[in-house]
């Protein structure tokens, strides 16, 4: 059994170090009790706007050193993304970093239209982490929108994965549409989904009202933050109750 906590947070537009600040704060006020995992919502530390390129940070940088310590400080592993410069490219990078450092990354491949998919290199290969007996596969935003990305295989009783987390910047006029399509992604591939999104205003003046929540492998909502709430929400996430839907209705091959 896996605990996971999800922090629905405003972020500050290109200003890492207040946004730092920022999630230690609603730590200390919120996480009431001890997490496996954290999920901060997509480009955590400095929001979206029109130029990437100018807050990208190399692969150690100051946000993946934050991200560290937030690790070695709650102990459990922290999930979050941030823009990356690497051989002149932009990625919207995907950090899993645990206690003892980066456990894994994963570059966003379904990037949104306009500035992103003009500014940003799309990644290529999904990445599977295995951490507190569970199987994960960390997505970001848009990559909600594509069932095939997502998909989970199952080979005998071996399956991709048992928890599909979404890290993401929806914004209000699509947050509905967001729980939608995790509810879709959950039901669809037999697996928990986890999806946290920000709340606030971003670089651009785009409102975003959260929509963060669990579901479980029916759709069913587990847990979910209030909108326009700066909110952290944890959900326990049983084992065996997946292996027995699963038993009891096989359907992926």
């Amino acid at each position: 059994m896996i605990t996971i906590g999800l922090v629905q947070s405003d972020i500050q537009y290109a200003a890492p170090d207040k946004n730092f600040g920022h999630y230690e704060m609603l730590l200390r006020e919120q996480l009431s009790a001890p997490v496996h995992l954290l999920v901060l919502p997509e480009m955590f530390a400095c929001g979206f706007g029109p130029d990437l390129r100018a807050y990208a940070e190399h692969g150690d940088g100051p946000s993946v050193i934050f991200l560290q310590h937030l690790a070695q400080e709650y102990h459990c592993d922290v999930v979050a993304s941030l823009p990356v410069e690497e051989g002149g490219n932009i990625y919207n990078r995907l950090f899993w970093m645990s206690p003892e450092g980066v456990r894994a990354t994963y570059d966003k491949h379904n990037l949104f239209f306009g500035e992103e998919r003009e500014q940003c290199t799309p990644g290529t290969e999904r990445t599977v982490v295995e951490a507190f007996g569970y199987k994960f596969l960390p997505l970001i935003c848009f990559d909600v929108r594509f069932p095939e990305w997502s998909r989970n295989h199952r080979t005998g009783e071996c399956y991709d994965y048992d928890c599909l987390l979404y890290t993401a910047n929806f914004p209000a006029p699509r947050e509905k549409v967001l729980q939608k399509l995790a509810a879709a992604r959950a039901i669809e591939n037999q697996a928990y989904v986890a999806v946290v999104n920000r709340v606030g205003r971003d670089g651009k003046g785009h409102i975003h009202r959260g929509g963060t929540a669990v579901f479980d492998p029916d759709g069913r909502i587990l847990a979910a933050a209030e909108n326009d709430r700066e909110q952290i929400v944890t959900a326990t996430l049983p084992l065996h109750s997946l292996a027995t839907i699963r038993e009891w209705f096989p359907v992926l091959g």
